[in-house]
């Protein structure tokens, strides 16, 4: 099981995170793309090949960052910026 090293485990509430499961790597991909700092950024992509990271980013870069995050690693990785997830009151306008 590789685990992320003392100072980026921070972003994980102090549990674990298993780079080798695939729910793992997702979920250090969003934190650390949203939350990470250089050293942060620096290990993920020593760890997460570069095509796993655009992969979560095309998927579920729209549902899971920030627009500000989503426009940063858009241009970064060179990929189109994916749109907003819809609102609430779009998605259940009876609500």
């Amino acid at each position: 099981m590789r685990t992320a090293p003392p100072g980026v485990d921070r972003h994980f509430a102090g549990a674990p995170v298993d780079l080798d499961s695939p729910g793992g790597r997702a979920l250090a991909v969003e934190r650390l793309l949203e939350d990470g700092d250089r050293a942060d950024l620096a290990w993920l992509a020593a760890e997460v090949p570069p095509v796993a990271i655009a992969d979560w980013f095309a998927r579920r870069g729209a549902r899971r960052l920030s627009r500000r995050s989503r426009a940063l690693w858009a241009a970064a990785l060179g990929l189109p910026n994916p749109p907003a997830a819809p609102a609430a009151a779009a998605l259940w306008p009876l609500a």
